[in-house]
């Protein structure tokens, strides 16, 4: 099983597998539901690419090591930059890591090595493990943030504030960190530009609410990333911000 974040590279990544003589799918669903998937496919490896969303990758694969049906299934991780490899190292030290170049002899001596007594990191670990929100959403002293949209309550789930940081509710040009709320894919649609045009060096998070949270919303990570590639920004993060917002960090694509 191949979990990839954007589908029609995980498409083409699928045909590799099939290429190199296995039975492949892909999933690029997070959380219980792709536990349960895992669990109800037990899959001879689970391959899950660092390319995209690493921080979610890492968070898949220690929630199927937390879980025991699927805690012996082989992980091996594939590509990503070095430094965000380091990060999943340091929660799975004993998954396998690799490349799509070298994946074919990499894969099947994963699967033949499969974990006996493999590591299960502590619930929710991931390079995010322990950090309140505002280190979650990377905030660093003497930051301006502007909170758009957010629900009234949210600014105090960010204490402990670093030291000097300035929150506000609209955005302007000196904002080192933008956190915007949307409630739907038309609120993304209609106020991406605008918000693109002003984030000059600026970071962008797009919040978006959770399935189950109880608040309706048509949006999903495939989504931001498609609408935000299309303003010439670029996925650099996914975090699970709480039991109801998950957010994707958007940065100016390097030229």
């Amino acid at each position: 099983m191949l979990i990839h974040w954007d589908a029609p590279e995980a498409k083409a990544r699928v045909s590799r597998l099939e290429s190199l003589g296995y039975a492949a799918l892909s999933q690029n669903r997070a959380g219980p539901a792709l536990v349960r998937k895992v669990e109800q496919e037990l899959p001879s490896a689970v391959v899950i690419d660092l390319s995209l969303l690493p921080a979610q990758g890492a968070e898949a694969g220690a929630a199927l090591r937390a879980n025991k049906p699927t805690r012996r299934i082989p992980l091996v991780f594939v590509d990503g930059l070095p430094e965000k490899v380091l990060e999943v190292r340091k929660v799975l030290p004993d998954a396998a890591y690799s490349t799509w170049t070298h994946l074919a002899d990499d894969l099947p001596r994963a699967i033949s090595r499969a974990p006996i007594d493999p590591v299960v990191p502590e619930a929710q670990a991931s390079s995010y493990a322990g950090k309140s929100n505002s280190g979650k959403l990377g905030i660093e002293p003497g930051n301006v943030v502007a909170l758009l949209s957010a629900p009234p309550d949210f600014k105090n789930t960010l204490e402990p504030l670093p030291k000097g940081v300035s929150l506000r509710a609209q955005m302007s040009d000196d904002c080192h960190l933008v956190v915007w709320f949307v409630r739907t894919r038309r609120d993304l649609q209609d106020g991406i530009a605008l918000r693109t045009s002003r984030l000059t060096a600026g970071r962008l998070w797009v919040v978006w609410s959770k399935k189950g949270s109880g608040r309706s919303n048509d949006l999903d990570a495939d989504g931001i990333r498609e609408l935000g590639e299309a303003q010439g920004l670029a996925v650099d993060k996914s975090v699970s911000i709480d039991s109801a917002w998950s957010g994707v960090l958007l940065v100016r694509r390097a030229v």
